[in-house]
């Protein structure tokens, strides 16, 4: 096409003043009549076009993000259609561009389609091969477009995916998920940590193994939230990779995609194995008489009824020492109550010191008085272990104080109230018979034989 005109605007009013840019064209070449004639071909037979013979000019209105496709000539002399088109991808990387040549400028149209342009159309212009090469121009925008805005999309998922991932690594909370065959699909950071976990033996793992309710509390959970119920704080216990158990308070609840096509169950769990510690320490601490550090009066009643429960429900032996100081009164009236105190402090050395680590339960019942509850325990085996405190008590030699010590074992039909009374008696019939003795309760004495709530009078014991 030859080089003409004066470089003067030729763009037609925008038509229809509403169009979308996808829907505009604009064609520049330096030849007047060529532009004009791409104009009215453009525009009355495909879509509203404007035309120019200003390359500058029509750059500036690819500026405004106005027109989706852009024809242009080749012989400018004010610009090169390869430095229009440069300059144009530029402004808009999706732009459409078709170059307008003759059979001499093909050469150059080759080189303005490796700098981008989509094709060129030939003079003479025919109506059908420009609506082709136009329509065929937009739909490669277009899929440009939608291709550009898919990966966006794409990458803004990885972005949101990452950060999702980041967020549940970041937590020292356990949590899980398991598929609809009870095994698990997702287990983050936290949950690997806490049950020693790697990454490849955690996946694939069944629910069944990882709570020490096993399949039954699974089973459990799913029947709840089938019914619509999700757990909330539910306190249980999961099982490490060793076997051993971790307290942990979780919340259970059914995870679905819209179309319900992944199903899965999803776990949070946080550790409490400190809370708990804090919660027995607590309890040991209500439990406990300050002075001596053995249990009190109110612990020694709920563990001596949990211990005859259950030597009633197994058949087990069971056993009740009671042991009182005696003189203590008139020690602690002459030495003081501090010397009183080391003294009680004493006897609480000794029965932790003479009996079984975590078998034995040593209580304060009151003032100078203390118990021992002897579990697994017959009469003779009682007998020695009240020996072996009365001896390492008496081997203090705090003045002449000493310890009467009443030993009953427990027998079928015994209220706990009757088997502290019984055991209660035994001891003062052994601070009656001077102190420094251990009585043992004889049931072969007659005297015995009435309510078993009544207390047994003095002379129902047998020393051994």
């Amino acid at each position: 096409m030859a080089a003409g005109g004066n470089g003067a605007s030729l763009s037609a009013s925008m038509r229809g003043g509403s169009e979308e840019a996808t829907e505009r064209i604009l064609a520049v070449d330096g030849d007047r009549e060529v532009v004009e004639l791409l104009r009215e071909r453009l525009g009355a037979e495909l879509r509203p076009c404007d035309a120019t013979t200003s390359p500058a000019e029509a750059l500036g209105l690819l500026e405004g993000g106005r027109y989706a496709l852009l024809v242009t000539g080749l012989g400018m002399p004010e610009m090169g259609g390869a430095e229009v088109v440069r300059r144009a991808k530029r402004i808009d990387p999706f732009l459409a561009i078709l170059a307008a040549a003759t059979p001499a400028t093909l050469p150059e149209a080759l080189q303005v389609m490796h700098h981008g342009a989509d094709g060129c159309i030939l003079e003479p212009f025919n109506v059908t091969e420009i609506e082709s090469a136009v329509s065929s121009a937009l739909e490669r925008r277009r899929l440009a477009i939608e291709n550009s805005r898919l990966q966006q999309a794409n990458a803004d998922l990885r972005r949101r995916k990452h950060y999702f991932e980041a967020l549940l690594h970041s937590t020292v909370d356990a949590i899980i998920t398991f598929d609809d065959n009870h095994v698990i699909s997702f287990a983050n950071n936290g949950a690997l940590q806490m049950l020693g976990y790697d990454a490849g033996d955690a996946a694939g793992l069944a629910a069944d193994d990882l709570f020490s309710g096993g399949a039954d509390e699974v089973r459990y959970f799913q029947r709840l939230l089938g019914m619509g119920r999700p757990l909330q704080n539910y306190e249980t216990e999961l099982l490490n990779v060793h076997g051993e158990r971790i307290p942990v308070s979780m919340s259970v609840s059914r995870v679905a995609t819209p179309d319900d096509a992944m199903p899965c169950t999803l776990i949070i769990c946080k550790d409490i194995t400190e809370q708990k510690r804090l919660e027995h320490e607590l309890k040991e601490l209500s439990a406990k008489d300050s002075l001596t550090g053995l249990y009190n009066q109110g612990a020694f009643y709920e563990r001596l009824g949990a211990e005859i429960e259950r030597a009633r429900r197994q058949g087990r032996q069971l056993s009740l020492a009671l042991l009182d100081v005696d003189r203590f009164k008139s020690y602690n009236d002459t030495h003081g109550h501090i010397e009183g105190d080391r003294v009680l402090r004493t006897v609480a050395e000794v029965i932790r010191e003479s009996t079984r680590d975590h078998v034995d339960i040593g209580c304060r019942y009151g003032g100078d008085e203390f118990t021992v509850i002897l579990p697994e325990a017959d009469e003779e085996r009682a007998k020695a272990i009240a020996e072996r405190i009365r001896r390492a008590f008496e081997a203090h030699q705090f003045d002449a104080l000493t310890l009467s010590v009443g030993v009953m074992a427990y027998r079928e039909g015994h209220s706990l109230r009757s088997f502290i009374q019984f055991t209660d008696a035994v001891m003062y019939d052994a601070k009656r018979a001077g102190g420094n003795k251990v009585f043992v309760y004889d049931p072969a004495n007659p005297a015995l034989r009435g309510s078993q709530d009544q207390a047994p009078r003095a002379g129902t014991t047998k020393e051994r």
